[in-house]
């Protein structure tokens, strides 16, 4: 088998820690254990130069930071010009359709080779698009008009920018969906797999008495960013009535609406509502081991990591019926699905998950959504596109 050399172009990595992020370094190093040569282009800051410093296979482009303190716009073209210099790429990968996704398409042309791109956030999702006014004109970021037109031109600039690449990946059906319906239909279905966890030898009550958990309280558990599009709001307004079926919410993990639902939550007298801020890798199992359900109410999420994740854990979910995480539990017996509108379905399911337990096998569905499962697929469309023209199906899909 042909071993491929893939350049990805991404805004995401470290110290930036996002769904992207953790999906771009696991999947290089399963394409690299697997012999392929992986090299990541990134925007970055000083911090992002050094945790790079000693891995030649990661170029960091410098520039200012974007008006969101926290990514780079990469203007540092000399330095990737540099680092491209006589090198050829068999697939260039872009997970962004903003200026490291417009750089890939330029590398592609300029080394040959085909472009892939992945969409990974919902953008023009009216969340997604209320955060972006809100960097420039915050008294505006709600203004029903200003959204309706940024979504317009958003999804134009998408049109264009995926009319460019040889295939557009979409990380489940849902998103697959939502693209044909806004005229972009050059698509196919790869899931952005997580690695399987280790930790199972963890039992509940251990890991309970490790986070000084009450054994016979049922706990929800909510781990990720906590920003708007996350829709954390929906968990608050249901947490009286998760209370009265004895459950308590954990709402872990940081981002820029922690402290605004702190005061929330305080200021709606929550008893059963905490806060533990941001979990380090290694201390995620005794929270996933701990709690009942899992519960990611948004319905922004293209993928459903979080999810995954925590179905590798055998921790059953609770999702939305009308989000991306809902094709988990159509795969087989991972939880349950939710009216999003409906606070009383909502909880009726968590009770129901509690109680049933033995009912579902997260773990096993989590098993279809690995790394390795999702490498098997890109490795399949990568060779597809060298061997084939743009338009032809990879696995015949409609």
């Amino acid at each position: 088998m042909k071993k491929l050399r893939i350049a990805f172009y991404t805004d995401d990595y470290p110290p930036i820690t996002a769904g992207t992020t953790s999906y771009v370094m696991e999947m290089r190093k399963e394409l690299e254990r697997r012999g392929h040569e992986v090299f990541i282009i990134t925007a970055g800051d000083s911090k992002t130069a050094e945790f790079a410093k000693n891995d030649p296979h990661v170029i960091v482009l410098r520039g200012p930071k974007f008006i969101d303190g926290k990514h780079t716009v990469a203007v540092d073209v000399v330095t990737l010009l540099r680092a491209l210099n006589g090198k050829k790429f068999d697939i260039v990968h872009s997970h962004s359709p903003f200026l490291m996704g417009f750089l890939a398409v330029i590398s592609s042309k300029v080394t040959g080779s085909k472009l892939v791109s992945t969409f990974h956030t919902y953008l023009f999702h009216k969340k997604a698009l209320s955060k972006y006014i809100s960097y420039t004109v915050p008294f505006l970021s709600s203004n029903r008009v200003l959204l309706k037109i940024s979504k317009f031109f958003m999804v134009g600039y998408l049109r264009v920018y995926y009319f460019l690449s040889d295939k557009v990946v979409a990380p489940s059906r849902f998103v697959r969906r939502l693209l044909r319906r806004n005229g972009i239909s050059n698509t196919e279905v790869v899931e952005n797999g997580v690695k399987v966890a280790k930790g199972m030898e963890i039992s509940k009550r251990e890991a309970r008495k490790h986070l000084n958990l009450s054994l016979k309280s049922r706990f929800l558990l909510y781990l990720g960013r906590v920003d708007d599009e996350k829709n954390l709001d929906f968990l608050l307004n249901s947490a009286k009535k998760l209370g009265e079926k004895g459950f308590k919410i954990i709402i872990a993990g940081s981002g820029h609406k922690r402290k605004q639902y702190i005061k929330m939550s305080e200021d709606m007298k929550l008893t059963n509502v905490y806060f533990p801020g941001f979990i380090r890798d290694k201390d995620k199992k005794y929270y996933y081991r701990a709690a009942d359900v899992f519960c990611n109410p948004s319905t922004f999420d293209t993928a459903g990591l979080a999810d995954i994740e925590a179905m590798s854990f055998n921790l059953p979910i609770l999702v939305p019926k009308t989000g991306a995480q809902s094709e988990f539990v159509q795969a087989g017996p991972s939880g349950e699905v939710f009216e999003i509108s409906d606070v009383s379905d909502f909880v009726d399911k968590a009770v129901k998950i509690a109680e049933n337990r033995r009912k579902y096998n997260p773990r096993a569905v989590a098993k279809a959504y690995s790394i390795s499962k999702s490498a098997d697929k890109l490795i399949l469309l990568y060779k597809h596109l060298l061997t084939h023209t743009n338009n032809s199906k990879v696995w015949g899909t409609k």
